[in-house]
């Protein structure tokens, strides 16, 4: 077993529970009742009513008889005149007419519920936009949103009397049910916690390292910093006679989503360019900076991520130029409000990160730049906390039936098509035993071309120049199976569950998520347990070290995180191991080594990749990234790809996974229970346009029973989480990830109005397992727990391995 940590939830389960709005579910299950009724009665009444028509003394009292009798056989209950009912009983007098007693009963109980309904769908509907307020005020919720969402903090909490719009209702309540129900590594709102140990309460916040290398750039080109730093030219040119490839960093923001990916780009005649970067110290800084915006050259970390400001302020303050001094007096003032934000209320982080994002705009502005991005399209300031909440660990017979669970998982790893292609790829273009001296041209070769039968891989069959790959095995020979060699991890998972309170059968476990084991669930938690040096009191860092010699017992480990320059879940997964290092990334400060300084090697008896230094030692790149490995793209896959060569068989967790074939249409998957883990819930798939959605002017009322009724009639419960799926994932979706949604709920109605506006969008509706804790008391906080597990030894590979299967 390796490390273990759980995630607990901001807000006490409790805390939502008036959005779950009990008193309007109440009447929906009393107007479903007297419907059900009313449908059993439906055929006794319209035949007793056939009978009546002829009976009636009048045209007009047929013409009543005929309309009560199409209404009773179209299902529509409509109230009854007592007179009316009268007449048909005198008609009636020899038969037994109490059905249509019953049914005038049921109607008109029926539209009073109705009634109610309406009334207690508008108090539903204040009482959730008072409850989301007070929610967004709690101290848990706000002092995140106070530096996720300052505006939408601010306005929240502005006792002004105006009601929330609709963005904001839907904001705030996504805000409220992740942070008390849907525990996740990726929110400000949710608190880990190691188990067993008394870390006390932590908080730690960083700067953006996307803002930190835009402050950097800007001040290196400066005539008092050049000198200071070390300049790296982009070393990814590749020439093969008259063609030149040329892998250019590209940093992009998406919906505050921070990223960086290389883009192969033809090089042919720009070779000369790279003669007049030999010394890049000397080149003017307009010229400086316009190689650094183009990626041409960039700037190695002079020192740990989190002293950059202080290092800046530093070198800026030994400069005789005025503005190089203001800047140097701006940044101490930025880390000066970073400390502020640390330790302070809401309306005190609120007002720091103001003057925080004025400080480094100014800093920007003394130092020349061009403008201030990416301050205003990222979360300038993110945090991790721990140890508030309390979390419940498992208790012994769920604790051995998540290790069994673990276990099954790690014997079911396959070989990936990927490493399978990746191998094939290789011995077709180096030869059996063949030794490439350059892996990052290799891997820039398949990023630019891709592999031939290599499913999910960048450039993989349909992509761009595929088809002039010049990979693959030869037509016409049989495939080898491929092995993982000794830079490759261990068979190993990570596995994350919840208890569930068995009832009867059901199951006491639910399986939520198994990933890959080599420790980026929780690497990026390292810096918030130890200090600097990882002794401090947790020793969480030595954890995870040792984690990673135990996956790689025969290999040199060396750290590969791409695009930790620009994304903070990938920069703070750093600094366990020393670092691999890129040719188109800056160098992060502390020891490294060139990729250029290794080989990658073809063992031909195991049929297996392996990258060495050339002293022929194994080294391991070791992945400890938060972000997925299927979602790294450019030559920095193919490494990762080699790092962990596994491939998860469907059907051990209820996730959603990278291979998932869309889904098109109407589906209904059953719950599946394995040894008495719930493995996958209970689904149902629909397309946006089959769920029910408001009409214009429809009533709430009518709306919330409409609802109630579709999803009734297709067993669904009245509690779900509901997600939305457009196309293939991709990096920061929002919309896959659950919410959890009450069908008797104003608000969730609205949410679920929205989710279907767009169209193609599929919407998946899981059941609520477990189920959302009532009577638990209103501090039980929902807790994930989260373990990894490997097999010890290279001698007990998976089956699959062995085989080749």
């Amino acid at each position: 077993m390796g490390p273990a940590l759980s995630r607990v939830a901001g807000l006490p389960a409790a805390a939502v529970a008036p959005l779950a709005a009990e008193e309007v579910a109440e009447v929906l299950d009393g107007i479903a009742a007297a419907r059900r009724e009313l449908a059993a009665l439906a055929p006794t009444v319209t035949g007793l009513l056939h009978e009546a028509v002829p009976l009636m003394p009048t045209t007009g009292a047929r013409r009543s008889v005929l309309r009560w009798r199409r209404a009773a056989h179209a299902g529509r209950p409509d109230l009854v005149p007592p007179e009316l009912l009268a007449q048909v009983r005198e008609a009636l007098a020899a038969r037994d007419a109490s059905a249509l007693e019953r049914w005038a009963e049921r109607s008109g109980a029926l539209a009073e519920l109705r009634q109610l309904l309406g009334r207690r769908a508008g108090a539903a509907e204040a009482a959730e936009e008072r409850t989301l307020r007070h929610l967004m005020s709690l101290p848990a919720v706000s002092s995140a949103l106070a530096l996720v969402s300052p505006v939408f903090s601010r306005r929240v909490r502005q006792p002004d009397g105006r009601p929330l719009d609709r963005g904001e209702r839907l904001t705030a309540y996504g805000y409220a049910v992740r942070s008390a129900l849907k525990a996740s590594p990726l929110s400000s709102l949710t608190h880990v916690s190691v188990p067993g140990e008394d870390h006390g309460a932590r908080v730690r916040v960083g700067l953006h390292p996307l803002a930190g290398r835009a402050l950097l750039r800007a001040a290196a080109v400066r005539d008092g910093v050049r000198g200071l730093v070390r300049w790296r030219v982009n070393g990814s040119l590749r020439a093969a006679g008259p063609a030149a490839r040329l892998s250019e960093p590209r940093q992009s923001v998406t919906d505050g989503w921070a990223w960086s990916d290389d883009e192969v780009l033809d090089a042919s005649g720009r070779e000369d360019l790279f003669a007049a970067l030999r010394e890049p110290g000397r080149l003017p800084a307009v010229r400086l900076a316009r190689y650094l915006e183009a990626g041409l050259l960039d700037i190695d970390d002079p020192c740990p991520q989190d002293g950059l400001l202080d290092w800046l302020a530093t070198a800026l303050a030994a400069s005789r130029d005025p503005s190089d001094l203001r800047a140097a007096m701006r940044l101490r003032t930025a880390a000066g409000e970073l400390s502020v934000i640390a330790g302070g209320d809401p309306s005190v982080r609120a007002d720091a990160l103001v003057r925080l994002r004025e400080a480094l705009g100014d800093a920007l502005g003394a130092l020349g730049a061009a403008d201030d991005w990416p301050l205003n399209d990222v979360t300038l300031v993110y945090e991790d906390r721990a140890g508030t909440p309390p979390a419940r660990p498992l208790d012994a017979e769920r604790a051995a039936s998540l290790r069994r669970h673990a276990g099954a998982a790690c014997d079911s790893l396959r070989v990936s098509p990927e490493y399978q292609a990746l191998t094939d790829a290789f011995v077709a273009r180096f030869g059996p035993d063949g030794v490439c001296d350059d892996v990052f041209g290799f891997c820039q070769e398949l990023a630019a071309f891709g592999i031939p039968g290599g499913p999910g891989a960048p450039g993989g069959p349909g992509a761009p120049g595929a088809s002039g790959a010049p990979f693959g095995s030869a037509p016409g020979t049989a495939r080898r199976p491929a092995r993982p060699g000794r830079s490759s991890g261990l068979p190993s998972v990570a596995v994350v569950a919840q208890e569930c309170d068995a009832d009867g059968d059901g199951p006491h476990l639910v399986v939520n998520q198994v990933s890959s084991g080599t420790g980026g669930l929780v690497a990026r938690f390292h810096r918030l347990y130890d200090s600097a040096d990882g002794t401090g009191p947790a020793g969480f860092a030595e954890r995870l070290r040792a984690w990673v010699r135990t996956l790689h017992p025969d290999a040199e480990c060396l750290e590969f995180v791409p695009a930790r320059e620009a994304n903070p879940l990938q920069g703070d997964s750093c600094g366990l191991l020393p670092a691999l290092h890129w040719p188109t990334a800056p160098r992060r400060s502390g020891p490294g080594v060139p990729v250029e300084e290794l080989e990658l090697v073809h063992d031909g008896r195991r049929n297996a990749l392996e990258l060495r230094r050339r002293s022929g030692t194994p080294v391991a790149p070791v992945y400890l990234g938060t972000v997925p490995r299927h979602l790294v793209g450019g030559a920095a896959r193919f490494l990762l790809v080699l790092a962990d060569p596994w491939w998860l068989p469907p059907g051990l967790a209820d996730g959603t996974r990278p291979d998932d074939p869309p889904g098109l249409g109407r589906a209904v998957s059953a719950r599946h229970v394995v040894a008495g883990a719930a493995v996958r819930r209970a689904h149902w798939r629909w397309e946006a346009s089959e769920v029910p959605r408001r009409e214009p002017g429809e009533e709430l009322a009518v709306f919330l029973e409409r609802v109630d009724a579709w999803r009734r009639a297709h067993g669904m419960p009245a509690e779900v989480y509901v997600r939305g799926e457009s196309g293939s994932p991709q990096r920061g979706d929002r919309a896959r990830k659950p919410l959890w949604l009450a069908f008797a709920s104003p608000t969730g109605l609205d949410l679920l109005d929205r989710l279907t506006e767009r169209p193609g969008t599929v919407v998946v509706f899981a059941e609520c397992l477990p189920r959302r804790p009532v009577g638990e008391g209103p501090g039980a906080h929902v807790v994930e727990h989260c373990v990894h597990f490997a097999r010890p030894a290279r001698g007990t590979e998976p089956e699959g391995c062995r085989d080749g299967s």
